[in-house]
This record gives C-alpha cells, sequence and structure tokens, in this order.
C-alpha cells in the first residue's frame, strides 16, 4: 500500500495527471477539503480548477513519506516535500470507496532543519 500512496502523491506533481480532468474526478474525493500551504481552504471543484491551469510538471520531490492504516478503508499520510530550498510539511486521509481517494490534505511551511531521507 506504502507504494501505490506514494504514487498517487507524486501523480499531483505531474502534468499528465493534474491536467485530466477525469483523473483529478477519480482521484479526488467528493468532499475533499485541503488547507494549502497559502492558508487557504479548498474544495474539490477550486482544487481541480486551479490544478487545471498547471502548464508543466512540478519540480517537487517527496521525503519521509509515512503511512498509517486507520481503518479498513482509510490511510493517513505524512511527507515532507522540498521544491527549491523550501520545506513543506504534508498530511493527507485517503479512503476506500471507488477506489482509493484524496479525502483531505494539508500542506504547512517548515521553518526547522529537519533531515530528509
Amino acid at each position: 500500500m506504502k507504494d501505490t500512496l506514494l504514487k498517487l502523491e507524486m501523480s499531483f506533481f505531474y502534468k499528465k495527471y493534474i491536467n485530466d480532468i477525469n483523473w483529478l474526478n477519480k482521484t479526488i474525493h467528493d468532499e475533499f477539503l485541503e488547507m494549502g500551504k497559502s492558508g487557504f481552504f479548498f474544495d474539490k471543484e477550486t482544487t481541480i480548477r486551479e490544478l487545471l491551469k498547471c502548464k508543466e510538471d512540478r519540480n517537487i520531490t517527496i521525503h519521509n513519506f509515512t503511512y498509517k492504516k486507520i481503518d479498513v478503508n482509510t490511510y493517513l499520510v505524512h511527507y515532507i516535500t522540498k521544491n527549491n530550498d523550501t520545506c513543506y510539511y504534508r498530511t493527507s486521509i485517503w479512503t476506500y470507496e471507488h477506489g482509493l481517494q484524496l479525502f483531505f490534505h494539508q500542506a504547512s511551511l517548515i521553518n526547522e532543519n529537519i533531515p530528509l531521507i
């Protein structure tokens, strides 16, 4: 499951996925909520609209990826992303209803030195 969740999270950094409205609708839960790194909340519709504007792959790497199975259908994911010299701590909740779907996501700026693995 770790590889599946990691691959799904990484997919949100590639134009071929985030410009595919069918993939986005299938992968993002209808009740999705994000607390973005901007400090603003986004629902599914807003998130998809913004992702579709992306014109190229995003140069973001994932580090320190972990996950925990919360119940039969729910997974909690934590990881750090690095883009240039900026790092964010990210948390996602994935649920399995009609395939794995992203239910919640949050990104928070990291202001301390954390070893990246």
